[in-house]
């Protein structure tokens, strides 16, 4: 049952995305930018990845596999980026089978791509300060609600091992949190003196498409497919994955907007 509401939802994003931003007419440069950005998903998704040690177990998996499906989303129309997070998802079970495919992991490929692309279309006619407001706004209440949950934890089951948590933990995990959420306000702030008003929008943009994406994808969607699938607890995989995107959003930030800068030198001249 839950795979048929999963492929109805995967059904029904593509209706929208395809009637209201249909394919543009022999436009060949986003078919090479599809095409290349699939290649790039994949070889990241395979070695890009490493495990990082987490209080005395490697169980902190950082990779930057969103990364290019998320910029791929930015320089695309939403039925194009469509594509490519659906392509990237059946060339990788291709080259990596793991039985009959779950429709939940396919849904969180294609929002990666899809919600970059919506969050540029739909901010088109917004103001540069309503953006900034926002994306403030989101960061704030991000850094505040990991904070506020990592403060009630007692425990942290990392595989097998259960973890106690000490203050001294929870102080050290809580201070990232706020102090990369006070770093980000700032650098928005220094950033819109020191460069135009469209950059600084288009910057505010990539903020925000990149938290909405950890967000849906990283911290509600996959813990629920986990649930669903291994009887992980969502709660117990939660956990995990709000210190994940402590390390993982600043990297994705500012690598991937730096990428973007250099890449729309080769593809948009």
């Amino acid at each position: 049952m839950e795979q048929i509401i999963l492929a109805v939802l995967i059904i029904a994003l593509g209706i929208y995305c395809f009637k209201f931003y249909p394919f543009e007419k022999g436009n060949v440069m986003n078919l090479v930018i599809s095409a290349t950005f699939i290649i790039v998903t994949l070889v990241c998704k395979r070695f890009l990845t490493i495990m990082i040690p987490l209080f005395g177990a490697e169980s902190l998996k950082i990779g930057l596999e969103y990364l290019p499906l998320m910029i791929a989303g930015f320089f695309l129309t939403p039925s194009y980026a469509f594509v490519v997070g659906l392509c990237c998802d059946l060339v990788g079970l291709i080259l990596v089978p793991t039985g009959f495919p779950f429709f939940g992991f396919t849904l969180v490929m294609i929002l990666v791509c899809v919600i970059p692309s919506l969050v540029k279309e739909y901010a088109k006619h917004l103001s540069e300060k309503m953006i900034q407001c926002t994306v403030i706004a989101l960061i704030i209440a991000l850094a505040l609600g990991a904070s506020l949950y990592i403060y009630q934890l007692e425990s942290l089951k990392i595989s097998e091992t259960i973890h106690i948590l000490t203050s001294i933990e929870k102080i050290t995990l809580i201070s990232i949190c706020l102090i990369l959420a006070i770093a980000f306000i700032v650098i928005i702030m220094i950033l819109k003196k020191k460069i135009n008003i469209e950059e600084a929008k288009e910057f505010s943009l990539w903020i925000l498409g990149v938290t909405l994406v950890e967000v849906i994808c990283t911290l509600c969607l996959t813990p629920l497919w986990l649930d669903m699938m291994y009887k992980i607890p969502f709660i117990v995989s939660l956990c995990i994955r709000i210190i994940k995107c402590c390390f993982v959003i600043p990297l994705e930030i500012f690598i991937g907007y730096t990428l973007m800068k250099i890449l729309k030198r080769v593809f948009i001249r």
